[in-house]
């Protein structure tokens, strides 16, 4: 496959995001993406370019979403966040709105180099703070001792893959996985089940954001090679001098009450636990998330 060919398979992936933004639902994630920027990284990444959220002044805060997820995950706190810092939203490589044509290997040390790389384009290798929600919060962590120089504080939001060892899953049952993950009812299942009261919460807006970047070409071969891999997992061992705080939902249907006791009882995670609060804090009760964090990294 020649350069130029990457190029316009690039130039593709940029045009279903814009289409997709024209027909989002939801004004705060219609904001978010008209902050996206496109940024062309090294040949590592066949020189193509990947969607990056940038937005407000000050400190730097590198926002990083879970799985099967794009950058819209944090349209409910990004303009609060932007009002008082640098605020960095990227897709991970593989996920959300990312060129798949990038590489044909989607794992968790690709996601650290491709975000290592990102941060080096952006010259936001120093005095970094990072926020991770669910599977999001192991790749910070792991991001995190990889650059320990780097970082200044740690923020997670009901982080996922910290304890317990990678399962890879094997062809066909990857590809399969992935096909499933496609169902509309899965997804609508899903997106109702990261909040505390998804009958009062969940709506159209909700299931769209959850589903739109389903669009992508080579969404279902980046998640199965991902699944393959075996994701992040155990990432506990990767936890540094580098101050943490963690804040999870009571009612986390996700990660349940026995992961989120394990959370409690690592003492350099900090964990305060929210009420009526699902798996997405940032989503659930964002005025409050967005409080805490500004006061964690403000202090």
């Amino acid at each position: 496959m020649t350069k130029s060919h990457f190029e316009k398979l690039s130039d593709l992936n940029i045009d279903i995001f814009e289409s997709a933004k024209i027909s989002l639902l939801d004004p705060l994630g219609l904001c978010l993406a008209n902050d996206v920027k496109w940024i062309k990284l090294n040949e590592n990444w066949n020189s193509v370019k990947f969607p990056v959220v940038i937005g407000g002044e000050g400190q730097t805060i590198l926002l990083l979403h879970g799985f099967d997820s794009s950058f819209l995950e944090f349209r409910r706190i990004y303009q609060l966040l932007k009002k008082n810092f640098k605020v960095i939203v990227p897709d991970l490589l593989g996920f959300g709105f990312s060129p798949r044509s990038a590489t044909n290997e989607y794992t968790p040390s690709k996601i650290i180099s491709y975000l290592i790389d990102i941060l080096d384009t952006l010259g936001l290798k120093n005095n970094l703070n990072i926020i991770g929600a669910s599977m999001g919060g192991s790749t910070a962590l792991k991001l995190a001792f990889e650059m320990q120089d780097s970082i200044d504080k740690i923020f997670l939001l009901s982080p996922a893959g910290l304890f317990g060892e990678p399962k890879n899953i094997p062809f066909p049952l990857n590809q399969i996985g992935a096909s499933f993950l496609a169902l509309p009812q899965v997804r609508k299942s899903l997106c109702r089940q990261a909040f505390a009261y998804p009958d009062e919460c969940v709506g159209e807006m909700e299931e769209q954001i959850a589903s739109i970047h389903l669009g992508c070409k080579g969404w279902r071969n980046s998640l199965a090679s991902f699944a393959k891999s075996g994701g992040f997992a155990g990432t506990n061992k990767y936890i540094q001098n580098i101050p943490i705080k963690t804040l999870c939902g009571e009612n986390d249907r996700i990660l349940g009450k026995e992961e989120i006791k394990k959370i409690k009882k690592i003492e350099k995670l900090n964990c305060v636990s929210l009420k009526n609060c699902g798996h997405l804090p940032h989503i659930d009760l964002p005025t409050l998330s967005s409080k805490i964090i500004i006061d964690y990294f403000l202090k």
